[in-house]
């Protein structure tokens, strides 16, 4: 570990002292398979640089440290039930991120630099503030399920189309009077939620609906 390294490390560790997130423990919980899971940040240098899997989960934070950034290993990122509003844009850097986890946050914004994750396939951001989504989404093309319910979206950008390996898409709750027509190149869904706003739906919208029934596709409209 270079000593730069070193240093971005510690201050990892600096802010998780100064925010009550304790070291890497077990969680025994009966719900999980396998009967809990790790939670916290372990305060072994080499140990965290070399994490796969980082639950920060109900810490109340208010932010994250951009030298996260150096955790390129991270495969898993829970940050559900905080209080962020916003993430560091050298997020970027985590590029081997398959898993982020970001409900019942404060999130008011992406930012663009979340299209870098390219091998990103489970994105969860239900329950924030976000009014819009970056153009820059349209690149997580590995992207499998996007859960977007409970939000202020006012409109949902063109690039969503180019997600065609989605299978869950969620948009319930949110603040949408129509759909973006290249939504109809989702053809591989196997759940839709779009309860709970206001849409206006057009013939082709229909089609497309009926088309992802035909698929058995499950359907909240």
């Amino acid at each position: 570990m270079s000593k730069q390294d070193e240093a971005s490390i510690q201050k990892i560790l600096d802010w998780a002292d100064e925010n009550s997130v304790p070291d890497l423990k077990w969680i025994e919980h009966d719900s999980y398979l396998k009967g809990g899971y790790f939670k916290g940040i372990p305060r072994d240098k080499e140990k965290l640089l070399n994490l796969t899997e980082l639950n920060l989960l109900g810490y109340q934070l208010l932010d994250i440290p951009k030298e996260i950034a150096l955790l390129v290993d991270l495969r898993k990122l829970y940050l559900s039930g905080n209080k962020l509003s916003e993430l560091p844009v050298e997020i970027a850097n985590l590029v081997n991120l398959e898993e982020l986890y970001i409900p019942g946050n404060h999130l008011k914004t992406l930012p663009k630099e979340i299209g870098a994750l390219k091998k990103l396939k489970i994105l969860i951001l239900q329950e924030n503030q976000l009014s819009s989504l970056p153009k820059e989404i349209g690149n997580l093309q590995n992207l499998s399920t996007l859960q977007l319910g409970g939000n202020q979206l006012t409109s949902l950008p063109k690039e969503l189309g180019e997600l065609t390996q989605l299978r869950t898409l969620t948009i319930w709750k949110n603040k949408l009077t129509s759909l973006p027509k290249e939504i109809k190149n989702l053809v591989n869904l196997t759940e839709f939620d779009c309860l709970y706003n206001t849409l206006k739906l057009t013939q082709e919208d229909v089609q497309w609906l009926e088309t992802l029934m035909a698929n058995d596709c499950q359907l909240c409209i």
